[in-house]
């Protein structure tokens, strides 16, 4: 047995529909107006729901949008059957909603009932209802605000009908007085739905009638008696001088108004209202329409808010992209340098009137590496290793630096919680969050000043009040770092995480801390917060995802160091760049490998098939077409089980890709890196020369 609701703040078409329907088959639930049949069809949905238009609380129209945009009731069939029927319009606007059918009352029976099964019968073959995109939010508005004026001059036409009807047939002046009242009726309801009211005033004296949804609007009682003088007080300091010229013009000229403006109401509240002002100079009147659209522009604020995110959300992951792009084009660059400067420091004598040269070559090549490094952070592009942290032991570490790193003569205050959960991530990353949001604090600091540094579990869910703005919910470790220093405007946190964005002079920065903490942040998965008053210090809280399994070990990287200078065995290199293959191939060389390279997986994985010796290490860049880095390793054991790997790069493709994070256990080079730092890894890796003999 179909289930039908029905809709209708009539309780006599709601007994006609249920005894009718009843009859015929169908199990009936009633509901007297929209928000009611909501709450009965998100207990239990009905099969079909048979709708009026116009009913107070929410009205017909209202409930078909809002039911075709919920995700449990949208597919089910909606049907209005109604008698305020304006035009064909109203029924392309129903239809435009979602609609299933337009049935006008009243039907006759046989036919309405056949209409019904048959909208149920095709209920599985309709076409799934999407909801109304964000951009059609003003052409709704405006549609359904022209339909409730129309109903409503519709009314008032037919009033006016009925009063002359009344003058010219006295017989049927009992007739006429009940569609007046009925007129009325359905005028003051349209008027709560659309919350518009209507107004005439007199030219000659400037007295003023209102309808009772314009009382309030206003927020008055009826008792008040508005004229012109008194209404034009209620409008703001901003808005009075619009509306005095548009009264005059109107008055003066007969020029129709139509504007948006702001009033504050009898009892203190801003709204926003739009009026509409029509002459009738034959009769010395003015005719009016007002309506409270604060909802709307509310909305409308919304919506612009959430664009400003959008389109800075955008604008930092383009910066990103063009950062991590140069920044990973710079550090091969940088690693042909300094590979080709130490290369030359090798065959020189420390004597050698060239050897200090090359080697302040090598410094500003480390110097632009950090700032390399710094970009990739940003656009979270450098690879991690990710450890289980518990940040309280991980931060104490850094304590003693960081009191160094501020100065003496800021106080450094450490509160940690005791029971801190663990979060999964890079322990080295910390450490930068930590160091560049201390140093932040220090410049904004002049002379003396304290700077606290706290943290704290925090759970955010739908109803979290606190929740930063963009954060999604979950379970976090909230690390904050507060100053007392001169603090920021508006304009300066706009642009705060911006790459080169700095306050500081010339010399004094990069503008490239505070963007390192937000691309470590975003690559872990979290956000961050900035709270900032001028001369009120600031507050920067970053929030980690919790890490749930505690069996992990926590721990930090152990320093290795190596030395070694020659080895043997046989490398398998690959990397993409002409410049570095060249190089690197004749670095190790130079340490005593054997070295066969390709510049691509494919050709790689084809010397592998055809080499005839053992291959004893695959060196290749993690990042390259065809195949990662990673997945070439794996093929390559397949052909040589013994082989071990050493990844290097500049940066992942994807944060959100797990095969571009390494695990425990994987070697890993970032670019660029001395011919040192090469040869202790390869050593660790293969092991030292044997002697001859053995």
């Amino acid at each position: 047995m179909s289930t039908l609701l029905i809709v209708d703040d009539n309780q006599q078409n709601l007994y006609m529909l249920q005894i009718l329907l009843s009859g015929n088959g169908f199990q009936v639930k009633l509901a007297s107006n929209g928000a009611e049949a909501l709450e009965l069809a998100r207990c239990k949905a009905p099969d079909m729901i048979i709708s009026d238009i116009l009913m107070p609380v929410m009205d017909g129209f209202a409930l078909c949008r809002t039911w075709k945009d919920d995700e449990g009731l949208k597919n089910i069939p909606f049907v209005f059957y109604t008698a305020t029927y304006t035009d064909q319009k109203d029924e392309d606007f129903a239809l435009s909603l979602g609609a299933d059918r337009f049935i006008i009352k009243p039907a006759e029976p046989d036919r309405f009932l056949a209409i019904l099964r048959e909208t149920i019968n095709n209920c599985e073959s309709r076409k799934p209802v999407d909801s109304l995109k964000p951009v059609e939010e003003a052409k709704y508005y405006r549609v359904y605000n022209e339909t409730l004026i129309r109903k409503l001059e519709d009314k008032m036409l037919q009033l006016k009908e009925a009063n002359r009807n009344l003058e010219l047939d006295i017989a049927e002046r009992r007739l006429s007085e009940e569609a007046l009242k009925k007129s009325q009726r359905l005028l003051a309801e349209t008027e709560k739905m659309g919350h518009i009211g209507g107004w005439e005033f007199d030219i000659d004296n400037g007295k003023q009638i209102w309808t009772e949804e314009t009382y309030n609007i206003h927020e008055v009682d009826l008792t008040y008696e508005p004229t012109v003088a008194k209404v034009i007080d209620f409008y703001t300091s901003a808005s009075r001088p619009i509306i005095e010229q548009a009264v005059k013009l109107v008055v003066e000229y007969g020029e129709s108004f139509d504007l948006e403006l702001e009033i504050i109401t009898a009892r203190g509240n801003l709204r926003s209202v739009h009026v509409i002002g029509k002459p009738d100079m034959e009769h010395r009147r003015v005719y009016g329409f007002f309506q409270d659209i604060t909802g709307r522009r509310l909305a409308e604020e919304e919506r612009r808010k959430l664009q400003e995110q959008m389109i800075q959300v955008q604008k930092m992951e383009s910066i990103g992209r063009l950062a991590g792009g140069i920044a990973h084009d710079f550090n091969n660059m940088l690693g042909v340098i300094s590979g080709y400067a130490e290369l030359a420091l090798s065959e020189l004598d420390t004597t050698h009137q060239v050897y200090a040269s090359i080697n302040e070559i090598l410094k500003a090549v480390k110097r632009s590496a950090d700032l390399t490094r710094q970009l990739l952070t940003f656009a979270r592009r450098l690879p991690v290793t990710r450890k289980v942290l518990d940040l309280n032991d991980t931060m104490a570490g850094m304590l003693k630096m960081l009191h160094r790193l501020i100065g003496e003569d800021i106080e450094l205050l450490w509160k940690p919680r005791t029971d801190l959960w663990h979060v999964k991530m890079d322990p080295g990353q910390v450490d930068q969050i930590l160091a560049n949001l201390c140093v932040n604090a220090h410049d904004a600091i002049t002379g003396s000043g304290q700077v606290v540094i706290e943290t704290d579990n925090v759970l955010f869910n739908g109803d979290s009040c606190s929740k930063p703005e963009g954060i999604t919910t979950g379970e976090y470790v909230r690390l904050s770092v507060r100053d007392n220093g001169c603090g920021m405007d508006r304009e300066t946190m706009k642009h705060l995480f911006e790459p080169f964005f700095t306050t500081k002079g010339i010399g004094k920065g990069t503008g490239l801390g505070l963007s390192t903490v937000y691309g470590i942040v975003k690559q872990n998965e979290g956000d961050i917060s900035v709270f900032s008053e001028l001369n009120h210090g600031t507050t920067f809280d970053v929030y980690l995802p919790r890490h749930i399994a505690r069996d992990e070990q926590t721990s930090r990287p152990a320093a290795t160091t190596v030395s070694a200078i020659h080895g043997h065995g046989t490398v398998l290199l690959v990397e993409d760049e002409p410049l570095l293959i060249e190089l690197l191939q004749k670095m190790l060389e130079t340490l005593g490998y054997e070295v066969v390279s390709a510049v691509t997986p494919g050709d790689a994985l084809r010397l592998a098939e055809e080499y005839s010796g053992e291959i004893h290490l695959l060196m290749t860049d993690l990042v390259m077409p065809e195949m990662n880095g990673r997945d070439l390793s794996r093929e390559i054991q397949k052909i040589y089980p013994s082989v071990k790997s050493l990844f290097m790069s500049g940066y992942t493709t994807d944060v959100g890709d797990t095969r571009c994070f390494l695990e425990d256990g994987m070697h890993f080079l970032q670019k660029p890196y001395s011919m040192k730092v090469l040869a202790d890894k390869v050593h660790e890796l293969l092991g030292p020369k044997q002697p001859e003999g053995q």
